[in-house]
């Protein structure tokens, strides 16, 4: 690629659709690695999330009406699961009734000796998610049904 320009405007415009396409989100965070020195390889990355979003333009996250006010959320962490620097990624989605309302998936940058100890640092992530939402709920005199549960 002669113009790094492009590819790092390209780069900056996708980030925002990040937030209301969670799914191009890795790949997105793989090809900003190379915002300085792209590749023709990179830029073929890049085209192939442009042409994923024109084929999914009509998708979207529905938003259905709450019939019990219930707050549970999911968590996975893959232990050494990046080839490049064999760190974790964990994630994870907090629901409230059947929608979703928070996500995450970041890389843990502290090593972890085992997989439990990388599941265990991605349940207390989450579990400080649900805690921070239940405070906003409770701010918003919206009361839960149940317990949270993750």
């Amino acid at each position: 690629m002669t113009n790094p320009i492009v590819y790092q405007s390209t780069i900056g415009a996708l980030q925002y659709f990040v937030l209301i396409i969670p799914e191009i989100a890795y790949a997105i965070s793989k090809v900003s690695k190379f915002l300085e020195t792209p590749t023709d390889r990179h830029w073929v990355a890049i085209k192939r999330v442009l042409r994923y979003l024109k084929g999914t333009i009509s998708h979207g996250l529905c938003i259905r009406q709450l019939e019990c006010v219930d707050l549970h959320a999911y968590s996975d962490a893959d232990w050494v699961g990046c080839p490049d620097d064999r760190c974790s990624t964990t994630g994870y989605c907090v629901f409230l009734g059947p929608n979703l309302i928070s996500w995450s998936s970041t890389k843990q940058y502290t090593f972890a000796r085992a997989n439990k100890e990388a599941e265990y640092r991605d349940l207390a992530h989450t579990a400080a998610e649900i805690r921070w939402i239940t405070s906003l709920l409770r701010e918003l005199q919206v009361s839960l049904s149940c317990p949270p549960t993750l």
